[in-house]
């Protein structure tokens, strides 16, 4: 039985509690957090925490895991060692167990969790400093390439990366993603290899923040060749069409010799016969063969190195063609084909020659492009080479081509004549030229020293001397050799002698105002003298015409009295006893005949139908005939002189038959008689105008009787 009162129950109660809540407040965490962070990377002393505790109280630490990494100072937790959150598991904190003792009461002990808290302390990482990418040329935009990344011990961190490509031919999929993408077309040809700088770094790119960590890598792109391309025949144009590339070839030419079997391969140009593969990256072998060709064929072709040789002798003249295939032997669908011109020529016993083995010419600096170079400092002569074919009789072969080996400054023209391609530094030159048969290639070659000197040019542009203009010809060396017109050059002054025999100089630069008066005076008088010809021309012209047509009536009337061709016609009399009287200048036959005969006269002889004096003829001179009322004045002439003895045609009947001349009578004269008769023609006088008819003719006759005027007629 408690003999105590009820009261005091309650107060020990009490103290009880009091002492046991005095236990627990001993020492305790800030803020009583479950967990102290404390950041990495800390300075050894660092304090982690400060405990609360009551005065006279002592903490020490009974255990920690991991050991020795803090201690305690009073009521201070101590940090002994550099916290780092890269070595820290999350999952398990540090824990550090804290024992608080005082006088008189029970001991309180604190069980404290440390975590390290992480900091942006570290850069990426990538694995390599240099990394290889091979990309296959031609890939198609936006083609996934390669992916490279970098590693951030700062695990929390995210990072971001940026690429440098030298010409836009790559680039990332995005900032944080870095895929490398295809940009641009590559072609092996222009790009064999492309070098780039990733970068990354541990912040936004652009970002303003205290603390960023960056790094670089390189990366190389080899741009791999891919066989797109058949086989290129050598040597060939490049040429690109769109995106696609090719190369033109115009195939190859030589000769064989007629009857003879060559020993070894053709020597073909451009030569030899030669394809490479078009992807040069590659190089796969090539092969060749004939194509439509058979094993009967004089020909065949090697098919690793593509030379063609000759099975047998060609028996005929002419020309071959031939087709060569080349192809890939790993990938036949790759090929290419050319042609082979073969050109069949006669055997050539010599080749053409030189005519000296070396030539040395001159040219001033400034002398300009196409001048020609001289055969010395003092001559105004130009260099001109030679060559000879023994193959010709003369030594002189039409089909020779003369040519510089090497080199661009000089040129030869086809006449062998040297001409300065560009400008050229003074100084001495040495080349070597070739002369080639252009029908069969053989060839030999000669050295030229061309002496460049300063100064006063020595010549003129070779613009102002024509090759054609040849004015002599020699023969040298059983060559036929042309001189060409010389240059000859002056201060201020240059001139040019032109092809002619006089050798006269005409200035090919300014002239004078004398030249030009003399000139202008020369043309004149040439003007003159032409207008005058002219004029005497239309005046002998217009009184030919009329001459002419009285010879063509006559002739044509002479010729219908004898019947041309065909003998006598039917109707005519022959008499000429009437007009045998030859002595009797003053008769009417004589005046007929001699009218007659100034009329033919002056057909004849134009020039001298003015001014000559009537001549006294018979009538068996008067009356000639020609085969053609259209014959010219010689062959009229020629007819005269063979056809004298030819005697005039009388008839005393008179017909109106189209086409019908002749002489004829009334039926009451008597041929016999010596009555005189006159023949009246129907035109007009010799020297004046011509145009008047017969009727006024016929009144200016008195001595006329009137009825001979109405029987004899002439239809001309």
């Amino acid at each position: 039985m408690d003999l105590r009162p009820k009261g005091s129950a309650s107060v020990f109660v009490l103290l009880v509690l009091f002492k046991f809540s005095e236990a627990q407040n001993l020492c305790s965490v800030p803020n009583n957090l479950p967990l102290i962070l404390i950041s990495e990377n800390n300075k050894i002393g660092d304090v982690v925490t400060t405990l609360n505790a009551e005065d006279g109280v002592m903490a020490s630490i009974t255990s920690q895991d991991p050991e020795g990494f803090f201690s305690i100072d009073e009521y201070r937790l101590i940090a002994e060692t550099v916290l780092d959150y890269e070595t820290f598991n999350p999952s398990k904190p540090h824990e550090v167990n804290i024992e608080c003792t005082k006088d008189g009461s029970p001991s309180t002990t604190l069980s404290l969790k440390i975590a390290v808290e992480d900091k942006n302390d570290n850069p990426p990482v990538f694995e390599q400093s240099q990394y290889t990418l091979k990309v296959d040329e031609l890939s198609k935009l936006d083609t996934r390439v390669g992916l490279f990344t970098a590693i951030d011990p700062d695990k929390d961190d995210r990072l971001y990366y940026q690429l440098d490509s030298p010409e836009g031919e790559f680039d990332l999929e995005a900032s944080f993603n870095p895929n490398i993408l295809v940009k641009k077309r590559l072609d092996y040809d222009k790009v064999k290899e492309v070098t780039m700088m990733l970068y990354v770094q541990d912040t936004p790119i652009g970002s303003t923040a205290e603390v960023s960590h960056t790094a670089s890598t390189t990366i190389v792109v080899k741009i791999i060749d891919i066989d797109n391309r058949p086989p290129w025949f050598q040597p060939c144009t490049e040429t690109e069409i769109n995106t696609s590339k090719i190369c033109l070839m115009s195939g190859y030419n030589g000769n064989v010799i007629l009857n003879q079997q060559a020993p070894g391969p053709l020597s073909l140009e451009p030569g030899p016969l030669m394809a490479i593969d078009g992807d040069k990256g590659r190089n796969d072998p090539i092969g060749y063969m004939f194509l439509g060709g058979n094993d009967e064929d004089i020909f065949q072709i090697d098919t690793d190195t593509g030379s063609i040789t000759m099975r047998e002798p060609i028996t005929e003249a002419g020309t071959i063609v031939r087709t060569v295939m080349a192809f890939q032997k790993e990938n036949a669908d790759q090929f290419a084909t050319t042609t082979v011109i073969l050109k069949v020529v006669e055997s050539s016993i010599f080749p053409p020659k030189f005519v000296k083995s070396s030539y040395e010419g001159f040219i001033s600096e400034d002398a300009g492009v196409d001048s020609l170079v001289l055969e010395s400092k003092t001559s105004n002569r130009a260099l001109r080479v030679q060559a000879t074919d023994e193959d010709f009789s003369n030594g002189y072969n039409p089909n020779l081509r003369f040519e510089i080996v090497d080199g661009t400054d000089f040129s030869i023209t086809p006449e062998g004549f040297i001409l300065m391609a560009k400008a050229v530094s003074p100084g001495t030159l040495n080349l070597e030229m070739r002369v080639v048969d252009t029908t069969n290639e053989e060839s030999s070659t000669a050295s030229l020293s061309v002496e460049v000197t300063p100064g006063v040019p020595t010549t003129t542009p070779a613009t102002t001397i024509m090759t054609s203009s040849i004015i002599t010809t020699e023969s040298t060396a059983n060559t036929k050799l042309t001189e060409i017109t010389t240059a000859t050059s002056h201060p201020g002054i240059t001139s040019t002698t032109r092809p002619s025999t006089g050798g006269q100089l005409v200035k090919t630069g300014e002239f004078s105002s004398g030249d030009m008066a003399a000139v202008g005076a020369s043309l004149a008088v040439v003007i003159v003298l032409c207008l005058v010809c002219i004029g005497l021309m239309v005046h002998r012209i217009k009184g030919h015409n009329a001459d002419w047509k009285k010879l063509s009536e006559a002739s044509v009337f002479r010729s219908t009295l004898g019947g041309g061709s065909g003998g006598p016609k039917e109707g005519v009399q022959y008499s000429n006893e009437g007009l045998q009287h030859d002595d009797d200048s003053g008769s009417v036959n004589s005046k007929l005949a001699a009218d007659l005969e100034n009329k033919l006269e002056s057909g004849l002889k134009p020039q001298q139908r003015r001014g000559s004096a009537p001549k006294t003829m018979t009538p068996s001179a008067v009356l000639l005939t020609t085969s053609s009322p259209q014959a010219d004045s010689s062959s009229l002439a020629e007819t005269i002189d063979s056809e004298k003895e030819v005697k005039p045609i009388l008839t005393k009947e008179r017909r109106n038959e189209e086409g019908y001349k002749a002489v004829w009578f009334k039926q009451d004269i008597d041929p016999n008689t010596k009555e005189e008769v006159v023949i009246i023609p129907d035109t007009g006088e010799a020297d004046g105008d011509r145009e008047e008819d017969d009727d006024s003719e016929g009144e200016n006759r008195p001595d006329v009787d009137s009825d001979v005027e109405e029987g004899v007629s002439s239809d001309l």
